[in-house]
């Protein structure tokens, strides 16, 4: 931060800090959070959305070597009560009021009387009126003293949660070392050191994608302009008048931000990173290519973080890959991706079965993920979850969902395996484009027409919308909710009320 002295670092709203005053800022809460007694490896949650305050967090609990754990700012009461009681978080930093969410109440629904270890929270905005059962303090503003640097590599320096789509979150430790050796390498990749640098931090910090894309712009004395709620006009603005250069999403983000553009693309940006969700990705990036993005695939994972490797460009297809750290190494055992790394976790907090299971005696943690290795790069296909083992033969739905969405008046489709007759079939769910309407005995009849037999879905059921989760990473398809949905739809008469609430059952032309 030092070397950056009078330069902007972070723009939050109206307020603007320069480096100086940002490393002022944090050592003073450093000073601060040590008085309440955070001491190193004591850990402090953090419930907050993109600013000034969620950075100064993060690097004042650095300083102190006592881990941030990220909590997402979408959890429920439940789900926050879940991290808070198993990470043993002593303290909780978080704002009255954020957005449209009514934290009163989320506030309110924590069972308290469940986490003994939870000693105050600390409101970084104003002191709410909240009946709770336990100590609230005002974080006092301008903040100043010093305090000694206990930063140390192999200290936990945060805790982030998974998605938690099928299971409760696993909370995932990473080292100090992890988290700063790969904002360098990262920073370094994608240019955020360069001249005139400036990030758009509108994906939450809370998870490895937003978090990277901080870390690096920190690591590179990038500008930060944040973005606590993604509003595709507010960001179009920002990226011509702020002269953004590099942004980070998925492809639903990229989609809209193209769509607000309104024709006119921008002429600013060096790099955005792109992580695609949603069946229908080609056709997003395709807009954001035309309207200036420069949008490049990635890759990652909590454990491993994102922007683990990356393309040189995205299409929405699966592409390869190369790693971005140089001691990085791949390699794919029948059929898994492993891989190894200095941006890998350290441990899952408080499950050591889970975590020597993670990785082999070589030191490469088993993704889950399904792909193929060659000349130092790597392409990700599925999840090993998501592979079909059809007919005896392994088949990525990818197959069978590309050509599906390749037919007349179908915007997008998901495949899963179910078991029917004893044994494996596709079964696919289909969102109609917008106009068009369905039959699905002529969907069938052309996969018939073009497909091995065995590709063939029992099933190609019209649905209004896809079931999914909100990540910190982007919006997930929650593949195992429509497995649980085709399974019962084939099983039982029961079935049909569950698909019915979840869309529309009418047959129709393809147009």
């Amino acid at each position: 931060m030092a070397r950056a002295g009078s330069r902007v670092a972070i723009h939050d709203g109206d307020q603007r800090l320069t480096w100086t005053l940002f490393a002022r800022r944090v050592e003073g809460l450093a000073r601060y959070l040590a008085d309440q007694g955070v001491a190193p490896g004591v850990p402090v949650a953090l419930w907050l959305p993109n600013g000034i305050d969620y950075l100064t967090g993060i690097f004042a609990l650095a300083r102190l070597a006592a881990p941030a754990v990220h909590i997402n700012t979408r959890f429920g009461s439940a789900e926050i009560g879940d991290v808070l009681a198993r990470s043993g978080a002593r303290l909780l930093i978080t704002r009255q009021a954020f957005g449209a969410i009514d934290l009163r109440s989320v506030r309110e629904g924590i069972d308290l009387g469940a986490l003994p270890a939870l000693e105050a929270m600390l409101f970084a905005d104003t002191l709410p009126d909240d009946d709770l059962a336990v100590r609230r303090a005002l974080i006092p503003t301008g903040l100043d003293g010093r305090i000694e640097d206990r930063a140390q590599p192999d200290a936990a320096a945060l805790v982030y949660t998974s998605s938690g789509t099928t299971a409760r979150p696993k909370l995932i430790v990473h080292d100090q070392a992890s988290i700063a050796g790969h904002a360098d390498d990262v920073a370094d990749r994608i240019g955020m050191g360069e001249q005139g640098a400036r990030l758009l931090a509108t994906v939450p910090f809370c998870g490895t994608f937003g978090n990277v894309a901080a870390m690096a712009a920190v690591a590179g004395a990038a500008e930060l302009v944040c973005l606590d709620i993604f509003d595709p006009r507010l960001a179009a603005t920002l990226i011509r008048d702020r002269g953004i250069t590099h942004l980070f999403g998925d492809d639903r983000m990229i989609g809209r931000l193209a769509d607000a553009a309104e024709g006119v693309p921008f002429d600013g940006v060096r790099f955005s990173a792109i992580a695609a969700f949603q069946p229908d990705a080609v056709h997003a990036i395709a807009r954001g290519i035309a309207m200036g993005l420069r949008p490049h695939s990635i890759y990652g994972s909590s454990e491993m973080q994102a922007l683990y490797a990356l393309a040189s460009q995205a299409t929405g297809e699966q592409v390869a890959v190369a790693p971005v750290s140089a001691d990085a190494d791949v390699r794919a055992v029948d059929g898994e991706l492993l891989l190894r790394g200095p941006s890998g976790f350290d441990h899952y907090l408080g499950d050591a079965e889970r975590t020597q299971r993670a990785r082999d005696a070589d030191g490469f943690f088993h993704s889950g993920d399904h792909g193929e290795v060659a000349d130092g790069r790597f392409t990700f296909r599925s999840r090993i979850d998501d592979v079909l083992r059809l007919g005896g033969f392994l088949v990525n739905p990818r197959e069978i969902e590309d050509f599906l969405q390749d037919l007349p008046g179908v915007e997008s489709a998901q495949v899963v395996a179910v078991t029917h007759e004893g044994r494996l079939v596709p079964f696919a769910f289909l969102i109609a484009a917008p106009g068009a309407v369905l039959v699905e005995t002529e969907i069938l009849a052309a996969c018939r027409a073009s497909l091995a037999r065995y590709k063939v879905p029992v099933r190609a059921l019209v649905i209004d919308s896809l079931p999914s989760i909100a990540s910190p990473n982007g919006v997930k398809i929650q593949r195992g909710r429509l497995r649980e949905m085709a399974q019962r739809h084939l099983d039982g008469p029961t079935a049909a009320n569950d698909v019915q609430a979840q869309g529309h059952t009418h047959k129709a032309e393809i147009a």
